[in-house]
């Protein structure tokens, strides 16, 4: 079985920009594998922000409302974004997801070593 990697959010410095979009990637759903179980990866350095992976069942999503928010890190009742993190993180999602992207909110520093999706 071969196995996808796929880039979220590459590495990212803070830079003053808050909000960030990252580019969508085809989903396990997209080419309709039979698993749908998916790895995300977050590897930080010191960051400060929220990062919020979103999917999209739709065959070609263009509106913020085509997508839905799947996970959001960090995940952890102690720590609401504002605090600074390092970390490698990784956690499985479940969903024939066609679209995957991930959405950086409150960036106040640090960097975002990378945020990776293997299926």
């Amino acid at each position: 079985m071969k196995t996808d990697s796929l880039s979220l959010i590459p590495e990212t410095e803070y830079s003053g920009t808050a909000a960030i979009t990252g580019t969508r990637q085809k989903g396990v759903g997209y080419y309709r594998r039979s698993s749908s179980t998916q790895t995300v990866r977050f590897r930080t350095d010191d960051f400060v922000g929220t990062i919020t992976v979103q999917a999209s069942l739709d065959s070609d999503p263009t509106q913020d409302s085509e997508w839905f928010d799947v996970y959001t890190f960090p995940n952890d009742s102690t720590q609401d974004g504002s605090t600074a993190i390092s970390t490698d993180f990784s956690t499985s999602i479940t969903g024939n997801f066609t679209w995957i992207r991930a959405n950086i909110s409150g960036f106040n520093g640090g960097t975002i070593l990378a945020v990776t999706l293997t299926y």
